[in-house]
């Protein structure tokens, strides 16, 4: 019941600006018609651990993140895109004085969407992350599902932006037919913006909070948690193109960070590099 009623009435609140937007959220504005903007981004996250019954040394987990989002004004009111990822991660274990080193590269979650304009500043959209990669390599899930409200406004001279949403994450199986289901993350974010001309300065917040993985149908009691991220950037705009660059600080609880769950993106700290480019095709 609880993923059925999520998937009719789950929505992602978002406010964000007109000129600039956010590093973590979406912009209310669709592109205008005719108008294509290509990007490229690249992330790098660490978390480090110490295993509670075991004294010797730290466990690392590290993610570098490469996406090319691909966004397409079909109208003023009306955006279609696509976001293809290539994940690279490594983890370095030490269980006793015995490290265990282990790497997985490859494609990640293809994500496709569009968004739609209900008036200048509101619009609603939709996200679906395909099972595109590989379970077994730690490189994907299921399919997952977002359903968006997006809004926007500021408060001069602040851009002020928010968020409140929920993404669906449906039933996935291993290689060896064991079956996973994730819990479902409310995502709440909030963001601050200060332009000076063609710069902008750029401070986010982000909590999430996910409920009970489902391993073939029976509750893991300790998956269920939260997590607190901030994330302090800043955002080049010149006419068609967008640089931004921002680091991102995990303060939430250690347990539910990256290094034990690669898909709720939470990370003790993370480094976030974009750029984009718009024209019209």
């Amino acid at each position: 019941m609880k993923k059925v009623l999520a998937t009719c009435f789950g929505i992602l609140f978002v406010v964000s600006t007109v000129a600039a937007e956010p590093i973590l959220t979406e912009e209310a504005k669709c592109l205008e018609k005719g108008n294509l903007e290509i990007g490229l981004t690249a992330s790098y996250g660490v978390d480090s651990w110490k295993w509670a019954d075991n004294t010797a040394g730290d466990s690392i987990v590290s993610l570098t993140v490469i996406q090319m989002p691909v966004k397409y004004g079909v109208s003023d009111k009306l955006q279609l895109g696509i976001n293809i990822p290539y994940r690279s991660w490594k983890s370095e274990l030490e269980m006793g004085t015995t490290p265990i080193d282990t790497d997985e590269a490859g494609i990640g979650q293809v994500c496709v969407g569009g968004k739609l304009g209900l008036s200048e500043n509101i619009a609603i959209g939709l996200d679906i992350q395909s099972p595109t990669g590989d379970v077994d390599k730690s490189l994907g899930e299921g399919t997952n599902i977002g359903l968006n409200l997006i809004a926007s406004g500021n408060l001069d001279p602040l851009k002020i932006s928010g968020n409140v949403g929920y993404l669906l994450k449906t039933k996935y199986e291993d290689e060896d037919d064991v079956e996973y289901d994730p819990g479902d993350p409310i995502i709440v974010k909030a963001a601050l913006e200060y332009p000076m001309n063609e710069i902008s300065l750029i401070g986010e917040a982000q909590g999430q909070l996910f409920g009970k993985t489902k391993v073939n149908d029976v509750k893991d009691d300790d998956s269920d948690g939260s997590t607190i991220d901030l994330l302090t950037g800043i955002q080049y705009l010149k006419d068609a193109m967008k640089l931004k660059l921002g680091v991102e600080f995990a303060i939430g609880d250690e347990d539910f960070r990256a290094g034990l769950n690669h898909f709720y993106d939470s990370w003790d700290y993370k480094v976030i590099l974009s750029g984009s480019y718009k024209f019209e095709i």
